[in-house]
């Protein structure tokens, strides 16, 4: 009887390890499950992106905008290359101090085939020139995100509406 109950709960054991590991590959290969993978990895790169181009000191503008250009890719990583030094001669002559926070963000679209994605994304924006006390802001942004050799990067920034 003892052998027989063992025999029971082995054979149940091994249908569920079965179970399991069939639950599991299936979910793997699911397109939505990969899908979901590409939305967080846009997430993560996206929101400390966004953080560096919104984030400038007049005092290390330099190093600030290169920032910037390696968090964008295409025209829009061509765009801030070739307004490199007027961004930091802009900064340093009304003495800009920009730091941001990400409030919140999320991807309305993703294309890993395509390697877009869109995404909403709202910033805490405290700004001071000519050393005044900084002002705080929140900025509503639509971002478009493309995949780059060296992973997500920002594509193009617009202000979105209120």
């Amino acid at each position: 009887m003892k052998l027989r109950l063992l025999a029971v709960f082995a054979f149940l054991s091994v249908l569920a390890a079965a179970f399991a590991g069939w639950s599991w590959w299936r979910a793997a290969a699911d397109e939505s499950y990969a899908r979901g993978r590409e939305r967080d990895a846009v997430l993560a790169a996206a929101g400390p992106y966004l953080v560096t181009l919104n984030t400038i000191d007049y005092r290390t503008a330099a190093a600030d905008v290169d920032r910037w250009i390696a968090a964008t890719t295409g025209q829009y990583f061509k765009d801030l290359s070739g307004d490199r030094q007027l961004q930091i001669d802009r900064a340093a002559a009304s003495r800009t101090v920009s730091s941001a926070s990400l409030v919140q963000a999320a991807v309305t679209e993703v294309d890993p085939a395509r390697g877009s994605a869109r995404l909403l994304a709202v910033l805490d924006v405290r700004v001071s020139t000519g050393g005044a006390p900084p002002s705080a802001r929140l900025n509503r942004l639509t971002v478009d995100v493309s995949r780059s050799p060296d992973g997500w990067k920002i594509s193009g920034v617009q202000a979105a509406g209120s």
